[in-house]
């Protein structure tokens, strides 16, 4: 695969999820929006276990299956960072995979099945493939009302937050000759290590200079276990403990215009 840009959509296990057609709406819908880029140099490889019943692919997109096996995930509530770890696990193998055969001089980006994509990303990195990737520090957080939240630092906080040139990301490949677990976990699985560790090696990201996503929060299949808008983003406990951050917050709401979901091809009805 040698478009500019690929876009990598990891499909969790059917066996971890509970309501599989609602996931294919939400998978049909990101796929939908990846699609409406104003640019065709672009790819993208969707992931998920073999058999696993999938929406219909876009021009431009095709499947990777693989057999990796139902993860078992401990209690969030009672072992959060063993959590984490088995997500990181699952996630990390199934975008490895999706990696396969795409250029090093390709940038990609791991979207999360649920979330929405600027229409304009293949168009702007495709003048600009020498440029090492992105974060993407500005996006919207989103569960499917009328208002959004503009978040900032957004990398830190969505999965779909980066775009990376392939020959960064490594090769995962351990002394010893085998997959590179922790690498793969790291790098792949979560999106929290990689701008400081490219950054460790002297491969800095840029700041993408437009809002690049819209993570999509309130989905029961996710793994990420996001509420809704205003809990999650002004929770009432602030107006008394953190006053200053609360207001701050407020601010940042913005209204659903006809523009932002032109832009992300955000669908009338998410749900």
């Amino acid at each position: 695969m040698s478009a500019p840009l690929v876009f990598v959509v990891p499909v969790r296990h059917p066996g971890s999820v509970k309501d599989w057609d609602a996931l294919q709406g939400y998978l049909r819908q990101t796929l939908i929006s990846i699609a409406a880029q104003t640019s065709t140099d672009w790819e993208c490889v969707v992931v998920a276990n073999a058999g696993a019943a999938l929406p219909d692919m876009p021009p431009s997109c095709r499947l990777i299956t693989v057999d990796l096996p139902l993860p078992d995930m401990p209690d969030r509530d009672i072992h959060l960072e063993a959590y984490y770890d088995a997500v990181r696990h699952d996630k990390g193998l199934r975008i490895h995979a999706g990696l396969a055969g795409i250029d090093d001089s390709s940038h990609v980006m791991v979207v999360d099945f649920d979330d929405f994509v600027h229409c304009g990303l293949a168009e702007f990195v495709a003048k600009r493939r020498n440029v090492t990737g992105w974060n993407i520090d500005k996006g919207y957080v989103w569960d499917g009302g009328a208002w959004c939240f503009a978040q900032p630092q957004f990398h830190q906080m969505c999965g779909t937050s980066h775009i990376i040139r392939r020959d960064l990301l490594g090769s995962f490949v351990a002394k010893d000759g085998h997959l590179d677990i922790a690498a793969v976990k790291r790098r792949l699985g979560s999106h929290i290590f990689i701008h400081h560790d490219l950054a460790d090696q002297g491969s800095d990201l840029l700041n993408l200079p437009f809002p690049g996503a819209v993570y999509r929060i309130g989905n029961p299949q996710s793994t990420s276990g996001s509420g809704q808008l205003t809990a999650l983003m002004t929770p009432r406990r602030d107006l008394v403990a953190h006053p200053r951050r609360f207001i701050r917050n407020m601010l940042r709401y913005r209204r659903v215009t006809r523009d932002l979901r032109r832009d992300f091809t955000l669908p009338d009805n998410p749900w």
